[in-house]
């Protein structure tokens, strides 16, 4: 279910409807020519320290907030609009002979999935639940399994697209070169 995916190319889409339909949570592994050192310098580059009750605490502009220490970091993308189901991108680099593997755990924010959680199990036990006050008829308990699949959807779509997003742009910047890397591109 939560298998760790192999990202061989540059060029990273979803390719089957399934990829939006799967639960939000992602693994990920790739490999850069970077040393994990050079890669994580790059990767400072473009994180903004973590906000403090929304406003900016830096005038960077990067692409992504959180921390980079050492090897590991944990990361979101900056998006100019609200979304509860942001990936967190926690990842480490690690040395693989001549090359560094990036893996990359991606997941909601935690505040985020009880709720989710919540309403999904609330209004599926409420379908299936011969004695349920939500739904009596067969009509109404369509209207709820139809209501439930709604508020799974609400999730798994915009975080899928925002795995996209951000994989795109991991991806350009830490398999772009190698300058000061000590390594062939």
């Amino acid at each position: 279910m939560f298998e760790t995916e192999r990202i061989a190319g540059t060029d990273f889409a979803p390719k089957r409807l399934r990829d939006y339909l799967r639960l939000p949570f992602r693994k990920f592994e790739f490999s850069t020519p970077m040393s994990p050192a050079h890669a994580s310098r790059v990767l400072q580059e473009v994180v903004e320290p973590p906000r403090k009750w929304g406003w900016r605490t830096s005038a960077k502009r990067g692409y992504f907030e959180g921390k980079v220490a050492g090897s590991r970091f944990k990361i979101h993308r900056i998006a100019g609009y609200q979304n509860s189901f942001l990936p967190i991108i926690e990842g480490n680099f690690r040395r693989d002979g001549r090359r560094t593997i990036v893996t990359l755990n991606m997941r909601p924010g935690w505040p985020a999935v009880p709720f989710w959680i919540g309403a999904i199990l609330f209004l599926a036990w409420g379908s299936v639940n011969v004695d349920s006050m939500i739904a009596g008829p067969f009509a109404v308990r369509m209207a709820v399994i139809a209501m439930t699949s709604f508020i799974y959807l609400v999730a798994s779509v915009p975080f899928a697209i925002e795995v996209r997003i951000a994989m795109k742009l991991l991806l350009e910047l830490l398999r772009s070169g190698a300058e000061g890397s000590g390594l062939p591109a």
